[in-house]
């Protein structure tokens, strides 16, 4: 699919700033899901829509927009890892319910643009530098 390919945190962040709510999925790509959809692999159910994660910062988030960004692509980046062929990739949609790990579940998937693996080291390098992963209340 010929999409924009996006190459720095910077650029997510002002697609991201614009109108749309946007998500950020890690598979085949969006040709590869017209065909497919999620599943939930501890119990097997379809789920009935593709799961993503959300890139609009939540109302509380008061940090630069690019920390939000490095953050959930790599709270999710490890999906990319299950196949060689999985890129990351954002899309709006329609949000028609959650799946297992209260993630959006969407229909009506419109591509929007390539993550490459310039942003996603970019992403892994700023969520190293500041955040502290891992950690839970005591």
């Amino acid at each position: 699919m010929d999409l924009p390919v996006l190459d720095r945190l910077d650029d997510l962040a002002d697609l991201v700033e614009g109108e749309l709510e946007t998500y950020v999925r890690f598979s085949d790509g969006p040709e590869d899901d017209r065909h497919r959809q999620s599943i939930d692999y501890e119990s097997g159910l379809p789920l009935p829509g593709l799961s993503a994660n959300r890139l609009n910062p939540a109302a509380w988030w008061t940090r630069p927009l690019t920390d939000w960004l490095a953050r959930q692509i790599c709270q999710y980046s490890h999906l990319q890892k299950r196949s060689s062929s999985h890129r990351g990739w954002v899309t709006t949609g329609v949000v028609v319910d959650v799946g297992p790990d209260d993630e959006p579940l969407l229909t009506e998937v419109r591509p929007l643009a390539w993550l490459s693996p310039e942003l996603l080291a970019e992403a892994e390098r700023r969520y190293q530098e500041r955040f502290d992963q891992g950690r839970s209340a005591k």
